[in-house]
């Protein structure tokens, strides 16, 4: 963004905004876009960034599996995490095996919205669920058809979505609640369109990190769990 779109969204004078910029670029949090009067993430804040990508242990261990499916079958694998009543992918598999974290929060859903946040919210206990629900409430009306998507979801084991963005979610769950799920993007997984062998074979990568996780539940630690959920604002 640059300094009139800032000001603009603070609601403050363009020469505050410049001063608060220059201080933040001065302590490396921001930087200077190199071809365009903009401002990008600095040096300390992508520094931050990976900090806190370093505090969900299950991107370090989910990795190798997303590369490893990622290269055999050419589909790009991402993983989600929860924080708050939201979804956010940490990182991401290319198809061409290149593993990249992407921007931090990069593809940020209410669970109620996208089909990674479903397949969570579909596995959440009863009382996240009805604490997810009351927060819901407060927003405004609930997403038409979202109880039975999500009893749909819970009887075939994953989520899956139609048209450009295709593919498949299957939860990552710990005791039964998920705290994360696995995305594979592709046109051979759209609704429809998959084969059961597909099916069951990317099951088995959401299955195969699971089972680590049960044989290290610590591996599913969040670093907003002690926080209300209800008071995580994310920009979805």
């Amino acid at each position: 963004m640059g300094v009139t779109e800032i000001a603009r969204a603070l609601g403050v004078a363009p020469g505050t905004a410049f001063r608060g910029l220059d201080a933040l670029q001065r302590a490396q949090f921001l930087g200077r876009h190199p071809a365009a009067p903009r401002y990008v993430l600095g040096a300390t804040a992508l520094a931050f960034r990976q900090g806190l990508l370093a505090q969900f242990p299950i991107r370090d261990v989910s990795l190798p599996y997303l590369r490893q499916f990622a290269s055999a079958t050419g589909e790009t694998c991402s993983l989600h995490v929860r924080i708050g009543w939201y979804a956010a992918r940490i990182a991401t598999a290319p198809g061409t095996a290149e593993v990249t974290s992407g921007a931090m929060l990069n593809g940020i859903e209410l669970l109620s919205s996208g089909f990674a946040g479903r397949a969570i919210l579909a596995y959440l206990d009863r009382n996240h669920a009805a604490q997810h629900r009351a927060w819901m409430a407060a927003r405004g009306p609930a997403s038409p058809g979202l109880e039975r998507d999500l009893a749909a979801i819970r009887a075939r084991g994953f989520a899956q979505r139609s048209g450009p963005d295709s593919g498949v979610v299957f939860p990552i769950r710990k005791q039964d609640q998920a705290f994360a799920a696995v995305s594979i993007d592709g046109s051979g997984f759209a609704e429809g369109a998959s084969k059961p062998g597909e099916i069951a074979e990317a099951a088995g990568l959401a299955r195969a990190i699971e089972a680590v996780v049960r044989a290290n539940p610590s591996l599913a630690y969040q670093p907003f769990d002690h926080l209300d959920p209800g008071q995580i604002l994310l920009p979805s």
